[in-house]
């Protein structure tokens, strides 16, 4: 979903073995072609291919090949079908960005124009493929829009890899693993942000919340009269009644998660407390309204636990992070009453000072027999007496590491784990 390449089905007359098979062009589409050579770009980077006959409609096709593999890629491979982003067109130029998410690569340009192909030259491509999980952080931009900061994931200021920024004024992002990917919502607009070529693409208006339903899948809610829409992620589309009394206006703008088979969400209240909002992807399609909490903000999360039925099976549970006392208490959601565990020895974590934002991750971990085992990690921006601190906890042991210390967290606004 969240990838901006794709492979063309219609044109299957052309695929065989890994891929799409370029036939010489039944005409010459272009003459006098001239493209940069010899040197290696970065994915992101935009290229401009000269040439005579250009036409406004020809698009940019991609055929990658490599030979030097990563965990997710095969030693020796090819991706052919790529489409590519064209950003300017001229006369007698067009312009792409190079692509991202493969290994260091040979990338074949072609032209495209009413079902024909012409091989316009070759690229070097430097590693497009992010192999640990990054931490960012994200703050608004002089010109209004929203720059990322990417560190290690328990990192400092001396391993910063980068910054970016967009035009759009994010108030968070939802980051996803094995896409490096960034979602957000800016302006009721759901906005896509590619980290490693670093293009924006928004999709449509009157969208509420982005959250994640799996480590790779990020989907957006969107909100029409008393209504909410699922877009994505799903093999069917879903809408939720909102419970009586409860308006579009009332749901806190902040991530949402997935646990218990339903979608979690924070409503306002009028007296100013705050109530879980559980949208379910099984049964009814209403959605429902938990207990109302005091607290200044009611943060949802997931976590790992085995099932109540079946210790042997492990199931993705969730609750609600809120603030008692000037500590943060993630407190699990019962999914039947939708009431939050009380008392701070329920709690599956609890984390000094008010949480602003967390972002969650799945690493391999180790059981005490030595077999590696998916473990659940937590990062939260907080802000204590001291000021605003980034740290990333283990829940199963409720440990955790500082992160960031050396690093101005003053306009920081969120976090996000992405690879």
């Amino acid at each position: 979903m969240m990838r901006l390449i794709g492979v063309v089905l219609f044109f299957c007359a052309f695929v065989q073995g890994c891929g799409l098979q370029v036939e010489r062009p039944a005409k010459i589409l272009v003459t006098e072609v001239s493209m940069p050579e010899g040197e290696v770009f970065a994915p992101g980077d935009e290229v401009t291919v000269r040439a005579e006959g250009l036409e406004a409609n020809d698009e940019i096709w991609f055929e990658i090949a490599w030979t030097e593999g990563s965990e997710e890629f095969a030693p020796e491979g090819c991706a052919k079908g790529v489409r590519g982003i064209v950003t300017e067109r001229t006369a007698g130029t067009i312009a792409f960005l190079v692509p991202g998410h493969y290994p260091p690569a040979t990338v074949t340009v072609l032209l495209f124009r009413e079902g024909i192909f012409q091989t316009l030259g070759t690229i070097r491509v430097s590693d497009g493929v992010w192999h640990e999980i990054s931490l960012y952080t994200l703050a608004p931009a002089p010109a209004e829009g929203t720059e990322f900061t990417r560190y290690s994931m328990y990192g400092s200021a001396e391993t910063c890899a980068g910054r970016q920024t967009v035009d759009q004024p994010l108030s968070y992002a939802v980051g996803s693993i094995g896409s490096g990917m960034a979602c957000g919502v800016a302006d009721d607009r759901f906005v896509e942000v590619d980290l490693i070529t670093r293009y924006v693409r928004e999709q449509g208006e009157g969208c509420l919340l982005a959250g994640a339903t799996s480590a790779s899948t990020v989907i957006a809610l969107y909100g029409r009269d008393d209504r909410l829409y699922l877009s994505g992620g799903t093999s069917q589309p879903r809408s939720w009644q909102l419970p009586e009394g409860v308006t579009l206006g009332q749901i806190v703008r902040q991530p949402f998660v997935y646990a218990s088979r339903a979608l979690l969400l924070t409503v306002r209240n009028d007296d100013g407390t705050l109530s879980p909002l559980v949208l379910p992807l099984s049964g009814g399609f209403g959605a429902l309204l938990g207990e109302a909490v005091e607290s200044e903000m009611l943060l949802p999360y997931w976590l790992l636990k085995p099932a109540s039925d079946n210790p042997e099976r492990i199931e993705r549970v969730g609750g609600y992070a809120a603030l008692h006392d000037g500590w943060t208490w993630f407190q699990p959601l019962d999914p039947s009453t939708l009431e939050l565990a009380s008392g701070l020895e329920h709690a599956d974590l609890v984390v000094e000072g008010r949480v602003l934002s967390l972002t969650q991750c799945l690493v391999n971990g180790e059981d005490p027999a030595g077999e590696k085992s998916p473990e659940v990690r937590i990062g939260v921006l907080c802000a204590t007496d001291t000021g605003r601190e980034v740290s990333i906890y283990n829940p199963s042991s409720r440990s955790g590491t500082r992160v960031l210390n050396d690093v101005d967290l003053s306009a920081v606004t969120g976090i996000f784990f992405a690879q």
